[in-house]
This record gives structure tokens, C-alpha cells and sequence, in this order.
């Protein structure tokens, strides 16, 4: 027969399997014996065998995943690596399992299993793909020995030899499999990573915080900057106060491409329209990252700086830079303009107020005209 695969544990909301059928007091039994960090038990009824492989969390929850067959599989070391292998690659999809990121343990992603099913059939055709029950594989399962009683139970480590492993799954109705090693080094690596990834969003804010100290008390953030341009008509400081906004946004997007987008898998997503760097829901942008737009792009657009929500631009103080040098600050909403200033570098002119099509629709445009220089601090008309 074909192998039958399960995952099960206890979520959020308790105890839960898939596919639900008469196995669930069965699979029950895998978490009840449990002692360790990570084992696999080999349980029988009648003429199948269950081999669950069961691993503990911190808080006392489990993960399992079982494979039912009737033929006994030969080599149970490589049927650890499969298994973490893929209880890694949920870690690192974030569908099923996902990292903390305060205690950097791994916990559920989900309450209910329903949800994630084409996810979990792919898992399990991955298992069946990696475990190749093939006959070259396994060996026929004897009659039951029925000089051991089915209340009697073994253990062995891993490490033991291959032939003493099958010949206690041909006698003993429960067998007990434990790995010395529970660690996984592509998990490791991503706990690793995630920390190296705090660690420079830590020293960004720092930065940040610094650089916010030297501009001035009341242009400490570029919200502040936004409501100095408000006032531009009647205090003739526009040209200024764009310079400086304009420096500040270049200055924390250098730092945000060099700090927090170091070259990784975790980040690094290409949509088709743009190359993308910051988090991911669903395949799709979803919170604050960046947006690179290539040199063709028929918008003219170069690079956006803000939140993203299922794939579209969504933000209160996002930043649209275009490659002639124009740029937009302000509300993103439905992935267009809504309200904020619009500067065009060809006249050094700005538009503030609300947005239409991505259009100025309601607010006031202010020109910007040359009023005086500055030689070696003397004015000069």
C-alpha cells in the first residue's frame, strides 16, 4: 500500500489531526509516551505499522507527523532526515510552525489544521517522495510474535545498528526510537539570522535617534519637516526645508539598504513589478519594507520606502521617489496618492494637500523663486 501520512500535535486550541479519521485516540498515544526532545515511536496494529515522529516544544506542546504502511522501513535514520527536513522548511515558510521572536523558540502558526490543507498535502507528498517505501526500502511485515506481549515496549537510540532497530520493530509492539542530537542546524540558522536581523534593526533606530538629535529640536522627525513646509508661503523657506527632507530620506534609505537588507533568502522577493526587501504574508509585501522599481518602469517610478498590505502600498508617511528626481511623501491608499506634498525638482515647486488618480486634487501649489544669496555669509542681491 501506498504510505498514509498524518500530522498532528497540540495546538493553540488543543489536541488536533489530519486528515480526521479513527486514528485520532492512536495518534493521541504518540504524545502520551513521549519523553523526549525528539523521537520516533514505531507502533503496531494489526498489519500496519505507525511510525510517528514526535518533537517537543518549549512549552510543553508537540509536533508529530506519522507515516502508516505495512511493510517495515529498513533505514530509520534517513527517515529523521526527512522529517527535519521538513519540520525545518515549515519553520522556515511560516505556514504551519513559525520562530518567536522574543524567546526565538518555534511554536504553531496555526489553531485549526483546515485552514492549511493543500499546504499539508504537499508536505506529505514530500515525505512519501523522500522516504521511497519502495521494496529496495523495506521488508515484509511479519506475523505478530505473540511471545511478547503488546503491552510490552522497547527503546533504542538511534545510533544502534540498523539490523537490531528492524529486528525489534519485526518483535515488539511499541518501539521507542530516540535521536541524541535534537537540534537542527537549518532551524539553528534561522534563529541565528533572525538575531543578526534585531541586532541591526537595534542599531538602525540608533542611528536614527542620533541623526534626529542633530537637526534641530523642532525638525526631529520628518513629520516635523512636513509641517515646517505646510507654512512655506508665508515664511519663504520651502526650498530649504525640501533640501533637507530630501537629505534626510536619502540618508535613512542608504541606512536601511545597508543595515536591515543584508543580502537573504528571508527578505529578498521579487514581485514581477518590483524587486522586494521586508517581510512576507502569503506570498505577497505586507508591512514596512522597499520597493525597487527597475530603470524601465512605465510610471517612472525608482524606489518606495513604507508599509505594504497584502501586496498594495498602504501607509500614513510613505516616501515615492522617481527617477527624474520627483517625489511623494504622505498617505498611500489603495496603492495611490491620497494626502500629502508632491515635489517636482524640475521647477522646485510643491503641491500639499489631497490626491486624486495620483493627481493633485484639493490643496495649494507653491511657487519658489530666488530671493537672495549668501556669499561668506553676506548677502548678496
Amino acid at each position: 500500500m501506498k504510505p498514509i501520512v498524518y500530522l498532528f500535535g497540540t495546538l493553540p486550541s488543543g489536541f488536533a489531526s489530519y486528515p480526521r479519521d479513527y486514528t485520532r485516540d492512536f495518534l493521541e498515544a504518540f504524545l502520551k509516551k513521549s519523553k523526549n526532545v525528539v523521537q520516533v515511536a514505531v507502533l503496531r496494529k494489526d498489519n500496519l505499522l505507525y511510525y510517528g515522529y514526535v518533537r517537543k516544544f518549549h512549552n510543553g506542546k508537540f509536533f508529530g507527523v506519522c507515516v502508516c504502511m505495512d511493510r517495515i522501513y529498513k533505514d530509520m535514520a534517513r527517515m529523521f532526515n526527512v522529517m527535519d527536513d521538513i519540520y525545518a522548511e515549515m519553520v522556515k515558510r511560516g505556514d504551519l510552525l513559525k520562530i518567536m521572536p522574543q524567546s526565538m523558540n518555534v511554536a504553531w502558526a496555526v489553531n485549526d489544521f483546515a485552514a492549511e490543507s493543500v499546504s499539508i498535502n504537499e508536505y506529505g507528498k514530500k515525505i512519501v517522495d523522500g522516504l521511497d517505501a519502495s521494496e529496495a526500502n523495506t521488508l515484509a511485515l511479519p506475523p505478530v510474535d505473540f511471545s511478547i506481549s503488546i503491552n510490552d515496549c522497547m527503546e533504542l537510540s538511534l545510533e544502534r545498528q540498523q539490523e537490531e532497530i528492524v529486528d525489534a520493530i519485526k518483535r515488539y509492539s511499541s518501539l521507542y526510537i530516540v535521536k541524541t542530537n535534537a537540534e537542527i542546524e537549518r532551524v539553528t540558522g534561522f534563529f541565528i539570522t533572525i538575531r543578526k536581523k534585531d541586532d541591526e534593526i537595534k542599531k538602525l533606530k540608533d542611528i536614527i535617534h542620533n541623526l534626529n538629535r542633530e537637526i534641530t529640536g523642532r525638525e526631529k522627525t520628518i513629520d516635523d519637516v512636513s509641517r515646517r513646509l505646510t507654512k512655506a508661503k508665508t515664511r519663504q523657506r520651502n526650498t530649504v526645508l525640501v533640501g533637507v527632507l530630501g537629505a534626510i530620506i536619502l540618508v535613512f534609505g542608504f541606512i536601511i539598504w545597508n543595515k536591515v537588507l543584508f543580502p537573504s533568502e528571508v527578505t529578498h522577493y521579487e514581485t514581477g513589478e518590483f524587486v522586494y526587501y521586508g517581510p512576507l504574508k502569503d506570498s505577497k509585501p505586507n508591512g514596512t519594507g522597499v520597493a525597487i522599481y527597475p530603470h524601465d518602469d512605465k510610471d517612472g517610478r525608482k524606489y518606495y520606502i513604507g508599509n505594504f498590505v497584502n501586496g498594495e502600498r498602504q501607509d500614513t508617511a510613505a516616501i515615492l521617489f522617481y527617477q527624474d528626481g520627483d517625489y511623494y511623501y504622505g498617505a498611500m491608499k489603495n496603492d495611490q496618492w491620497d494626502k500629502g506634498i508632491l515635489y517636482m525638482n524640475s521647477d522646485n515647486s510643491h503641491f500639499t494637500g489631497e490626491f486624486k488618480n495620483n493627481e493633485p486634487y484639493d490643496g495649494i501649489w507653491y511657487d519658489h523663486e530666488e530671493r537672495y544669496k549668501l556669499i561668506s555669509g553676506e548677502k548678496s542681491y
